[in-house]
């Protein structure tokens, strides 16, 4: 029997894998990499590494008001393999299930307060994604923006009341992290924001940084829809659409998307190794 777990996890990762290269254009990657700049690619990486961490650390803040107690390494492992499963099914609920998987098995929490803190997790992400444009529309740089300046100061000040909403209606001890988690939703877009600045000016296009990063952060909340696999594809085509928009390059739009989405799931496919222990992923700091 254990042999046979060995195997299909070894066969879902190869499924996955396999997934990920087919959706690759090797043509457009070896373009893509022979323009780019590698000391801004390394920034990128890195960023986009530290906008992961922080997105764990806030998943352990929302676990602790369950009393659910991970060390800061157990929790890394466990996002890190919710990120791996995440490249499989659309929307990234693959991840979000095996993690919620593990957690009722760990600690025999219900599912449904399991449930409650991932959404929440992930809205509150969302709603972070959203104040972040919002204030990127009203600095100067996007004259089509600045004649809507006050309905993007209106939405940033519907949004603070709206998550409070959002951790009340979850209830429990959610209300009392509100304030720390929702700076961390910040942080995080924020620091992938600065990643994909890494590879603006890689392509040579800093005088353009407001409009490939108000288009990003849009493209960070399409990906987040159940369209496309792990947001394969639904980030270039947003790119591709804002593009003329905002008077940016569509070419360089698209390959800036095309980059940030290899990095991303580069950095995501490293939670393949905690895919073979996934059953003791949690318990080997306990003992």
């Amino acid at each position: 029997m254990k042999y046979l777990k060995f195997i299909l996890k070894l066969a879902v990762s190869v499924a996955i894998i396999t997934l990920v290269l087919r959706k690759i254009d090797e043509r457009l990657l070896l373009r893509v990499l022979a323009d780019a700049h590698w000391g801004w690619m390394l920034w990128t990486l890195l960023w986009f590494v530290l906008s992961k961490v922080l997105a764990a650390f806030r998943f352990n803040v929302l676990l602790k008001t369950e009393e659910i107690q991970l060390s800061e390494k157990q929790n890394l492992r466990l996002y890190w393999l919710g990120m791996y499963y995440n490249l499989l099914l659309p929307g990234g609920i693959s991840g979000d299930g095996y993690k919620i998987k593990i957690l009722m098995d760990a600690f025999q929490r219900p599912f449904k307060r399991l449930f409650t803190i991932t959404l929440l997790d992930r809205l509150t992400g969302a709603v972070a994604l959203g104040q972040l444009c919002l204030f990127l529309l009203l600095l100067p740089g996007i004259p089509e923006a600045q004649t809507y300046w006050w309905l993007w100061v209106l939405g940033i000040i519907i949004s603070i009341p709206v998550t409070w909403a959002l951790y009340r209606w979850a209830g429990g001890g959610l209300p009392a992290v509100w304030i720390r988690t929702s700076l961390q939703s910040l942080g995080v877009q924020a620091a992938q924001t600065i990643a994909t600045l890494g590879l603006i000016f890689a392509f040579g296009q800093g005088e353009h940084w407001l409009g490939y990063s108000v288009l990003f952060l849009v493209s960070s909340v399409v990906a987040m829809l159940p369209l496309t696999i792990g947001g394969a594809g639904a980030r270039e085509l947003t790119f591709l659409w804002g593009a003329g928009f905002l008077g940016v390059d569509a070419e360089k739009a698209v390959a800036i998307a095309f980059l940030f989405y290899l990095i991303s799931t580069a950095v995501s496919l490293l939670g393949v190794v905690y895919s073979f222990r996934s059953g003791g992923i949690l318990k080997t700091d306990q003992a």
